[in-house]
């Protein structure tokens, strides 16, 4: 093994540039924290792909950075082409990664999160990765109070005291009273639950009265049956020993605050009365399946390298919800809205969240030895964030600012709507998303040799001495090549944030729609002069360029050589920057091209 050496091994087989010769090369290899995907040309000389169906295999790519083979993540094959042109025999596998496969795994039903889950983002990250709902306990109540209820005996003698209303689907396990004691009353506490049609009842002796406290406090039992409940229903306190100087009393609302509910009185003298008005103070306990809609998946591993504050503190609550057909990748990526930490996929194939890396490899040109260096300079886009609970009444907000930024051009983002505990945790949650966009304001690129083993998200500096400058940042894209003599990775910093800040479009965002082509189509040189002005603008990657050029050839349905002299003459000029993308489609590509006024395409079937 040598430095440059490349394999893959696709089902346990090893397919090398170096001794067995048959893979011709890695045309592209890009990678995102969304995406991972590949281009691989395989020789087929001996027709030995040609029999054989590759897709839905996985694959793993390994480059020798000089000090071994290290593996990428593995991949899965997705097409394969077999290709004969020009007496060459070469079979072009196009492969996708774990988070491609990702984005493939819908859900299959809206899911809501309670609002008294106390699942933390990390709890939650683990359970929709692994796609095995884990169950959990939840509550729901009407704590506001202002008065009391007196089990007293006096008057019309009140026995009992609850709230009405619907219940669906759902298994109950505990319900809770606010009490208190008057006096030294005695006797036992019931707590009931039933329909409103008293086709059933269950119900648990909280204890004797003389336990309770003289100041109000939430008393709970826990059923000794779990009830499955989607009814209207009333559940209840109940008491019937008390005296006009002992009793119980049990807290409730004057005026009505709970939607829908009811509050319920029951006395001895007659039955059932419910008041709009009123609502009683409650919680009750039940459980809930998880998040059941990821459980048709693939079971995907979550390994936490380390941990920001929030990740296994912040509860979500019911600002998180999944929408029927969201992809677990979305899922995924909505959950780290909420914390400071990254997330990529590894060579273990678990994908891996920690906090961002501000140290590692190096990279020096002191004659412009780098094919290609960019050093841009970006305003942090907004550079302010406020964050506010959910809960109006709560009040809670905090900001954060990226200081050099906000003194230069002051922005504000859209307010971020979070549940938090106090104005500390809303502080919390702005100053990670500040730092997010601090990361991902693009500051720079380069194409390199392949010298070291990058990641997405690793720390670089580069330094380029003949112009003095110095970029550092964390790889936000990185495309490695090796085919042809060519043994290179380009890499980039930073990207548009998750919360959509309009700032500026990445470089390597390339994106054309293509129009129907037919037989015989004439294509205007104004047509077509744009397309090839945006890609050298706007696409630092070389590789990156040739692939649009392809895409939009094969659109045509022109078939492209990649072995052909010409065309392998010309990327050399390309890379040189001797020539533009546009020359490199009219010189090396199509030898029969006529570019005039109008520029006709020879189309030939696929």
């Amino acid at each position: 093994m040598a430095f440059g050496d490349t394999k893959i091994v696709i089902n346990s087989l090893t397919y090398d540039n170096h001794s067995n010769n048959i893979l011709v090369g890695v045309r592209k290899h890009p990678e995102t924290e969304d995406s991972q995907t590949a281009e691989v040309v395989l020789a087929n000389a001996d027709k030995r792909f040609s029999a054989l169906n590759l897709r839905g295999l996985t694959a793993v790519i390994s480059y020798d950075f000089g000090s071994g083979y290290t593996a990428t993540p593995t991949l899965t094959v997705i097409t394969q082409d077999d290709i004969t042109s020009g007496g060459n025999y070469q079979t072009v596998l196009t492969l996708v990664g774990i988070p491609d496969l990702l984005s493939e795994d819908k859900a299959s039903k809206n899911y809501d999160h309670p609002r008294t889950d106390t699942k933390t983002v990390k709890d939650l990250l683990t359970e929709v990765l692994d796609g095995t709902a884990v169950s959990s306990s939840v509550t729901a109540e009407q704590a506001t109070t202002d008065s009391f209820y007196n089990f007293d005996g006096t008057g019309d003698d009140l026995h009992a005291v609850g709230e009405s209303r619907y219940i669906r689907d759902t298994t109950v396990t505990t319900l809770s009273f606010y009490l208190k004691k008057v006096g030294s009353p005695t006797g036992d506490i019931t707590f009931f639950i039933r329909p409103t049609d008293f086709s059933w009842t269950e119900s648990k002796v909280l204890g004797d009265a003389s336990t309770l406290s003289t100041s109000s406090v939430l008393k709970t039992v826990t059923l000794d049956t779990a009830r499955y409940v989607d009814d209207e229903v009333i559940f209840y306190c109940e008491y019937t020993d008390g005296t006009a100087s002992n009793y119980v009393a049990i807290a409730y609302n004057s005026a009505g605050v709970a939607t829908g509910e009811n509050l319920g009185l029951l006395y001895a003298t007659g039955d059932w009365q419910y008041f709009s008005d009123q609502d009683c103070g409650y919680k009750f306990g039940y459980n809930i399946d998880g998040v059941d809609c990821f459980t048709h998946t693939t079971s995907r591993t979550a390994t936490f390298d380390s941990e920001s504050t929030l990740m296994d503190t912040y509860q979500p609550g019911d600002a998180f919800k999944i929408k029927e057909g969201e992809s677990k990748l979305d899922v995924v990526n909505k959950l780290l809205n909420f914390v400071a930490d990254y997330k990529r996929v590894e060579s273990d194939d678990e994908v891996h969240f920690f906090t961002i890396s501000t140290s590692g490899n190096s990279y020096t040109s002191d004659k412009g030895e780098f094919y290609t260096h960019t050093n841009r300079k970006a305003l942090v886009v907004p550079n302010k964030i406020v964050v506010k609970s959910f809960d109006e009444d709560d009040g809670y907000e905090g900001s954060a600012t990226s200081a050099a930024s906000f003194a230069l051009l002051p922005i504000t983002g859209v307010p971020v709507r979070a549940y938090v505990t106090g104005d500390a945790q809303a502080a919390s949650i702005a100053a990670d998303v500040i730092a997010k966009l601090e990361v991902n304001s693009q500051v720079g690129s380069d194409l390199v040799p392949m010298n070291n083993h990058e990641q997405i998200w690793n720390f670089v500096t580069v330094t380029n001495n003949w112009n003095g400058s110095t970029t550092t940042g964390n790889i936000a894209y990185l495309n490695r090549v090796s085919i042809g003599g060519q043994f290179q990775q380009f890499f980039s910093f930073g990207r548009q944030a998750r919360r959509g800040i309009a700032g500026i479009k990445p470089k390597r965002e390339v994106k054309l729609e293509h129009p129907p082509i037919t037989d015989e189509t004439i294509i205007r040189w104004g047509m077509i002069k744009e397309i090839f002005n945006i890609i050298d603008e706007n696409t630092d990657d070389i590789y990156q360029r040739l692939n649009i050029i392809f895409s939009i050839l094969e659109t045509l349905g022109v078939k492209v050589d990649a072995t052909d002299n010409d065309l392998s003459n010309n990327v050399e000029k390309l890379l040189e920057g001797q020539i533009d993308s546009f020359s490199l489609l009219v010189d090396g590509i199509m030898q029969r091209l006529q570019v005039t006024e109008q520029m006709t395409l020879p189309v030939f079937p696929k």
